[in-house]
């Protein structure tokens, strides 16, 4: 491995299960402190719609219209590479045409029958494929699985076959196996452990675990789990994840720093 890649999350959204702010896109002086944040950052993921348990659907139109407030940003800083988080292939259109360099698709290219994959095929740029079970309204009511990990791999190599039929490139494909979309706390638990699995398919793997409910302690909030996300990610870097989600980037920063202190490793 010769580098981890930060991704840093900014939510567009009133109602994600954490940095949902109702002030995101009104306040300027709030969103310009958080960009000096996720600057620091390899990627900037950009999400306008929340995909949190329960969460519903919201319109293209509306998707577009929030994303809209921070195109000046991307253009400002062209050195840096920002991410469209969206499975809807108009969107992620709209995005690409204004200036970003990559997809975050939490359907993998299924909703629409494969339209994401012929967007970005158009503009030849990365796409992540996540694994999720069902929907973000009901992926958590049935989290069972035969094999979670076979059942995870069997869904990439499909997606992979899929994307590789509209000419994206080995490079430019990175999975995600969807922590906490569709499963419990014990198979989030097997995805960490099981990072090289899902890498000897040969392409990147993306961990997305920030903050989210299978590190509770002690019945505590999604504010009070930067020290057990510090942690996980931790592992998932020594178990091989190539890109790390992370809503707190200077901290994700830190640790990265210590690893490379230690060991290399990054």
């Amino acid at each position: 491995m010769s580098k981890v890649n930060i991704m840093g999350v900014l939510n567009l959204t009133p109602d994600s299960f954490y940095d949902g702010n109702r002030k995101i896109l009104s306040d300027r002086k709030y969103l310009n402190v958080k960009m000096e944040e996720l600057l620091k950052s390899d990627i900037i993921d950009v999400g306008c719609e929340s995909s949190r348990p329960g969460s519903k659907p919201i319109s293209s139109d509306l998707e577009i219209d929030r994303l809209s407030n921070i195109l000046d940003i991307v253009s400002d800083n062209p050195g840096n590479l920002f991410s469209i988080d969206t499975y809807k292939p108009e969107v992620a259109e709209y995005a690409l045409k204004s200036g970003f360099k990559m997809v975050n698709d939490i359907y993998a290219g299924t909703y629409k029958e494969n339209k994401m994959f012929e967007v970005v095929s158009d503009f030849n740029v990365p796409v992540v494929l996540m694994h999720m079970k069902g929907s973000p309204l009901n992926m958590q009511k049935n989290t069972q699985y035969d094999s979670i990990i076979d059942d995870i791999m069997f869904f990439f190599e499909e997606r992979i076959n899929e994307a590789n039929k509209y000419g994206i490139s080995k490079n430019d494909i990175i999975l995600d196996p969807g922590i906490g979309f569709g499963k419990s706390f014990e198979d989030n638990f097997k995805i960490v452990k099981n990072i090289e699995k899902f890498k000897s398919l040969g392409h990147r793997v993306l961990i997305g675990l920030s903050r989210k409910n299978f590190l509770i302690y002690e019945n505590d909030s999604p504010e009070d789990r930067l020290s057990s996300t510090i942690s996980m990610n931790t592992v998932s870097i020594l178990n091989g994840a190539d890109i790390i989600r992370v809503h707190d980037v200077l901290e994700a920063l830190q640790a990265l720093n210590v690893l490379k202190q230690y060991g290399n490793v990054c």
